[in-house]
């Protein structure tokens, strides 16, 4: 049978492009279609988790991703205004970018990570990914082309392509993922669903927003207080939220559509001025519509040869910028799954275990976002929050108490970021016993199967992440850890001996098979005959 390329990918988003690179790293040929005449042009996502930094690590490209977005010493705190020229009302502080590099060691207790999350828009992001797609031989990324139609058999899937010019083209592939987001064309087309709460109105995050991309270097000048990331206004005017692109003067102003009102070019100065509190000069670069209330994730995630990944697969109301992280994620679960299965590698359960590992992981975080979006999106304004009188400064202390609360609630999210596991899934050799509490605020980092593999700086001031293979990995702990691993032709296995006490701690075990997305498989205090059924449980061939 012919194919065009091992993998056909619809919807060249950070999610697309991110696959794209992924299988392209792992060997295998991809083709990328999306109907956008190239990488966006308006920001969108712009909260990198630390757990998709550290697959960005993995690729490469975490540095480059990390100069970009605002300057290093920018910080990235979280503001709240009555108006940006008016009344301070809270903050949570964050670090800054060169404070992620320089002195990470710092913050290793909340977050024990290689990689601090972030601030920096999908706007930037999707060249530097598109790049680390097209750098590999096998993958091409076509722009201004729409999956319209697509068959499959038990070989293959064929779509077909519309262009630009009305044209038409076919593409085989063994797989296909739709990464085509919330309207997509592959979910439709597999005749899935959401599942879900959708609809919830909210004060703010609850229905119709607009969101205003624009130049106004002038807006530093009229703010009072120090620059943030993010500045919320709260005022009985207008709710505004209004992140910092660049931190040289480029912003986007999200605010709340009254019923039946749609994005208006002419609005756009009034809004910024109320949510400044004077008028000011700005050059609008993009205007657009979106709407919040949603907490949805597809009935399923697989249909055959055809997956669903990002927001094809689950949609959020973007408090705590789950949604494109959680679709990274998404990603890197299901690469490794479909290198193993064009190399045949992988057992009749191993593509299963896609959507039996990520479905619940995507319940889990739209959960976590629908509680931010009430807690933000339900508090009440005072009427007098902005009066120069005792009764307003009494409202704004008020007020500012739980917003600094409710900031640090979805802001400072460690558990979300890093603790997503898989205990349940049948590829993972599941232990008695319960696992850590699953918080959003704090991250207890833990060695059972399923969890993510803890990080441990190392002697030489490396990360343990930098010594894992980009297939399985058998991590041995301690001196004693010396038993032979029996050979697998069937898996490709790198072995690394680790005599770290602190890694030993964490890890529980003498042996720790790891999986390519950095989740473990298995762990145990011996490798004997019993080590084969391990590896073909890990691989999707057997069962505990």
């Amino acid at each position: 049978m012919n194919f065009d390329c091992d993998v056909i990918i619809a919807g060249g988003g950070p999610v697309g492009l991110f696959l794209a690179a992924e299988l392209g790293m792992r060997g295998l040929s991809v083709r990328v279609f999306d109907d956008k005449p190239g990488t966006s042009t308006h920001p969108a996502a712009n909260a990198n988790s630390a757990r998709t930094m550290e697959h960005y690590r993995r690729l490469g490209i975490s540095a480059e991703i990390r100069a970009l977005g605002l300057p290093p010493d920018h910080p990235t705190d979280v503001a709240y205004f009555t108006r940006l020229g008016a009344h301070e009302l809270a903050r949570l502080r964050q670090p800054s970018s060169s404070f992620a590099v320089n002195r990470l060691r710092e913050l290793e207790f909340l977050w024990p990570t290689p990689e601090l999350p972030h601030r920096c828009s999908q706007l930037y992001i999707e060249p530097v990914l598109r790049r680390a797609a097209e750098s590999h031989a096998g993958a091409r990324v076509q722009y201004l082309s729409t999956v319209q139609k697509l068959s499959q058999d038990e070989e293959g899937v064929e779509a077909e392509i519309a262009l630009a010019d009305g044209a038409s083209q076919r593409c085989r592939a063994r797989y296909l993922v739709g990464c085509d987001g919330p309207r997509s064309t592959v979910r439709s087309l597999m005749g899935l669903h959401y599942a879900g709460t959708a609809g919830e109105k909210r004060g703010f995050m609850g229905g119709r927003m607009a969101a205003a991309y624009f130049n106004a270097p002038a807006l530093y000048e009229r703010m009072k207080g120090e620059r943030a990331w993010q500045y919320w206004t709260l005022n009985p005017e207008q709710r505004s939220l209004i992140v910092s692109v660049d931190g040289r003067g480029s912003f986007i102003i999200n605010i709340q559509l009254q019923e039946g009102e749609e994005p208006n070019d002419d609005d756009v100065g009034r809004r910024i001025a109320t949510a400044v509190g004077a008028d000011l000069p700005f050059e609008l670069i993009s205007n657009s519509a979106w709407t919040a209330g949603f907490a949805l994730v597809a009935e399923k995630m697989r249909s055959g040869r055809v997956f669903l990944a990002g927001d094809a697969a689950h949609l959020f109301t973007p408090t705590g910028g789950l949604g494109y992280n959680t679709g990274i994620e998404d990603a890197a679960n299901l690469a490794w799954k479909l290198e193993a299965a064009v190399k045949g590698h992988a057992g009749p359960g191993l593509l299963d275990s896609y959507e039996a590992e990520r479905r619940p992981a995507a319940f889990r975080n739209t959960g976590f976002a629908r509680q931010f979006a009430d807690s933000i999106g339900h508090v009440r304004i005072p009427a007098d929050i902005e009066d120069d009188t005792p009764a307003g400064e009494a409202a704004r202390q008020a007020l500012g108490g739980y917003l600094n609360f409710h900031a640090y609630k979805e802001f400072s999210i460690p558990g979300v970021h890093l603790g997503t596991r898989y205990e349940d899934s049948p590829i993972v050799a599941t232990e008695a016993g319960s696992p850590p509490p699953d918080t959003a605020n704090l991250y207890l980092p833990c060695g059972r199967p399923g969890h993510r593999a803890p990080h441990v700086w190392l002697d030489d001031g490396s990360s343990l992440f930098d010594r894992f293979g980009q297939g399985f990995t058998l991590l041995r702990l301690g001196a004693s850890a010396t038993d032979v691993a029996p050979p697998s032709a069937l898996m490709p296995l790198h072995d690394l001996a680790l005599d770290d006490v602190q890694a030993r701690e964490l890890y529980g075990a003498d042996y720790v098979l790891v999986r390519p997305d950095q989740h473990i498989a298995w762990r145990g205090n011996r490798l004997d005959e019993s080590f084969a059924a391990v590896l073909d449980l890990a691989r999707g061939a057997g069962a505990t």
